[in-house]
């Protein structure tokens, strides 16, 4: 009994000493900042703040305090929108930690905010109430508008949480670590048109009771992952936010939407070129998604970044959308180096991107290893997608994160690529995380990817790196990559077919390889490696963990030094093997040499039409159309070595001679839709065929058949076959024939 008695006595004395503190800028208070007077509060205290903009960032220092503007006292909201604590980008706007216990903020606006985590407020181990607050414009990692951290308790009622962006998760709120939320179901919140690459509204990452969300108003009714995202440890979403929301801000448009970084605005409609949205974000919160016919987004020609557009990055990739380009060259993503461009999150798959550039993107750590993302990750079971016809280059990526770097999906397919002059890890990265999992690389340049030198104990600088599962890799050039061209690692299975690889390895002239390969097995067709680093390997072959055998195979390929471009490494211990067939051949393979093209094979290389169609049957079924300068792939029935296909097309209007760059044979338009017009001219009386090939190499129609005297002729070609029946989209080669010798041929292309 005594004991409760002098627990009351305490009580009573803790409230009859609590004060408050008033903070008026004009001078007339006791304190005129805000932070003046939370140094000054004991426990129980309040802190009473009159109107204004406080640009401060707030730490209540581990007190148990209530700070609030007039409407704590009147209940006049007003006081809200004018009572201001604006973070001016220097950290979070309020700081609550060290175990305060039922601190409260009530009445404010919060902005301006810019911290890793909780840019308008961070809670970490704390019991929080906030009350009728606006919290906008602020900025984060995680967490833009309120980061919930460490077993921390907040209860929310009347707030509204809009406009705040974060590169990683949580836009409007992030919870973690067994940290909870609860929202008030009467005085009900509003959380809308936040920004994050995971949870655009909500992210929440803890194994405890369901969330339940009631708000007034919303981004969209009933929203998705994208927007409230729950996710179990590994990374995959779980079911377990409940939400009951009256009103939202947009309504999903099940069409196409367009977008324009110059002229386009985030309130208008979207539908049409004539009426774009200005960033892709919103888009991507607009549009709807449809698993029976896909949306697409499309981008006008323009530069988006957040200094030019106010674009923002990561881009939160949806499922079942496409995102295409104008053109490769004239649509910009620009990360400006402050994180990294595309996020596809963890089961988010059948999604494509195409023509466009994609560039300067890394530096924001996202994950324990501290691996820092250059231009895209996609992460496990983002299966089904495809990048066809992009630029990335200038990315920047650290460790084994890769500038683009595909993690733990299958179906991954990447064609017509550029992917030039990034730094740090490999340029490509493929980690498919099970051997079931295949991903298809087809005419691709990967050129002139570098380590960073800053980081020497992780010198990675790859151009693609490929383990656990199955890669696919045709028609793709490797030029000038430092330390290996490619590294296949782990239990994987790939094919190489029709690759060149020529000015790799060439990092201090003493380290690295053209292909290093441990515990995996690969396979070489019709490639050529040539004029690398005469100082290390072609091929190294390892086996450090003892996992899997090491298995390497070639067949039907140009390689310099022969069989003794290939090194079994003392770490093999007995488990690598190689075979090396009597089809390869050891010379000069005469690239042309010309300034679009130059390592097309001239009229003179060994390696026209010394390659192999008795592939592999997954080669055969994903063997592009056409070479990297567009020629047919197979022609008159044969293969040839390396990336490019021999045509006189590419040869000849390259060779710097004024009478061969006479045109011979024209077409236009070209493409064409329903009609193009052949032109031709040979000098004397001859026997003229002009006839037009498919990209099988079968001959298909023509044109022309018959003695002529010397002079020229147009005709025109409406796309038909000789039989008149209208041949598919796709790329054919008119050739002209003199007495029976092929003099010019021109390839077409029918859209």
């Amino acid at each position: 009994m005594k004991t409760i008695s002098i627990i009351i006595l305490l009580l009573l004395s803790v409230l009859l000493s609590a004060q408050t503190i008033t903070v008026k800028q004009d001078g007339t208070g006791d304190f005129t900042t805000i932070q003046a007077a939370v140094d000054s509060a004991q426990n129980g205290d309040t802190v009473l703040v009159w109107p204004g903009i406080y640009f401060e960032n707030i730490n209540y220092n581990g007190k148990n305090i209530v700070l609030g503007s007039l409407l704590l006292t009147t209940g006049n909201e007003s006081y809200k929108y004018n009572t201001i604590i604006d973070g001016y980008n220097k950290g979070s706007c309020v700081v609550v930690n060290n175990n305060e216990t039922n601190a409260e903020l009530t009445g404010f606006t919060l902005q301006h905010g810019k911290s890793d985590i909780g840019g308008g407020i961070n809670l970490d181990g704390v019991n929080f109430d906030l009350d009728n607050c606006i919290i906008k414009n602020n900025k984060a990692k995680h967490g833009g508008g309120i980061n919930c951290i460490h077993y921390s308790n907040l209860t929310l009622s009347k707030v509204t949480i809009t406009n705040n962006y974060v590169t990683g998760t949580g836009g409007g709120i992030a919870i973690v670590r067994h940290s909870n939320v609860t929202f008030d179901s009467v005085n009900r919140c509003n959380i809308y048109l936040n920004y994050a690459s995971r949870g655009n509204e909500i992210h929440k990452v803890v194994e405890n009771d369901t969330l339940h969300v009631y708000l007034d108003t919303c981004t969209v009714l009933e929203p998705d992952y994208h927007f409230f995202s729950s996710i179990q440890i590994e990374g995959y979403y779980i079911d377990d936010i409940v939400y009951d929301i009256q009103h939202a801000k947009l309504t999903p448009v099940d069409a196409d939407l367009y977008v324009n970084p110059v002229t386009g605005n985030d309130s208008a409609s979207g539908l049409s070129a004539n009426e774009p949205l200005k960033t892709i974000a919103y888009a991507y919160s607009k549009i709807a998604v449809d698993s029976n016919e896909r949306n697409t987004i499309h981008l006008a020609n323009g530069i988006y970044s957040d200094t030019v557009s106010g674009e923002r990055f990561p881009l939160n990739v949806r499922q079942y959308v496409n995102v295409t380009g104008q053109s490769r060259d004239g649509t910009i993503l620009d990360g400006e180096y402050k994180s990294y461009l595309l996020r596809g999150n963890n089961a988010t798959g059948n999604y494509s991107f195409s023509k466009m550039t994609i560039k300067r993107g890394t530096k924001v750590i996202y994950s324990a290893y501290g691996w820092m993302q250059a231009l895209v990750r996609a992460y496990l079971q983002n299966d089904n997608i495809s990048f066809d016809s992009i630029l990335f280059t200038e990315g920047w990526g650290k460790y084994s994160a890769g500038s683009v770097n595909i993690l733990g999906s299958n179906d991954v397919r990447i064609s017509n690529c550029e992917i030039s002059n990034n730094t740090g890890g490999p340029a490509l990265n493929l980690t498919m995380w099970d051997i079931y999992d295949t991903s298809y690389v087809s005419n691709c340049k990967i050129i002139n990817n570098k380590p960073d030198l800053n980081d020497p104990e992780h010198v990675n600088g790859r151009g693609s790196s490929i383990s656990d599962g199955v890669g696919v890799v045709t028609n793709t050039i490797f030029i000038n990559n430092d330390y290996e061209a490619v590294i296949s690692t782990f239990p994987s299975e790939n094919y190489f077919s029709n690759c060149t690889f020529v000015n790799n390895a060439y990092l201090n002239n003493d380290k690295g390889s053209v292909c290093w390969l441990s515990e995996s097995t690969n396979s070489f067709y019709n490639s050529i490696i040539y004029d690398n680093n005469d100082e290390v390997p072609s091929f190294s072959l390892s086996n450090i963990n003892n996992l899997a055998n090491t298995n390497l195979n070639i067949y039907y390929s140009l390689i310099e030094h022969g069989e003794d471009a290939v090194y079994v490494s003392p770490y093999c211990n007995g488990h690598c093997f190689y075979y090396y067939d009597t089809t390869n051949i050891d010379t000069d393979p005469l690239f042309y040499g010309g300034a679009e093209f130059p390592y097309n094979l001239s009229d003179e290389s060994p390696c026209i039409d010394a390659g192999t169609l008795d592939l592999p049957q997954i080669i055969l079924d994903h063997m592009p159309e056409t070479d990297l300068a567009g020629n047919p792939r197979i022609f008159n029935g044969k293969i040839d070595m390396g990336a490019y296909e021999w045509n006189p097309t590419v040869s000849t209007k390259e060779i710097p001679n004024a009478k061969q760059q006479i045109p011979r044979l024209t077409a236009a338009p070209n493409p064409f839709t329903t009609q193009t017009t052949i032109s031709a001219k040979w000098d004397n009386p001859a026997r003229i065929n002009i006839e037009i090939y498919n990209n099988a190499g079968l001959l298909i129609k023509t044109l022309q058949s018959g003695s002529q005297p010397a002079g020229s002729c147009k005709i025109f070609w409406n796309g038909t076959d000789n039989i008149g029946n209208y041949l598919p989209t796709g790329v054919y080669v008119v050739v002209l024939r003199v007495d029976g010798k092929e003099f010019a041929s021109v390839k077409v292309v029918k859209k």
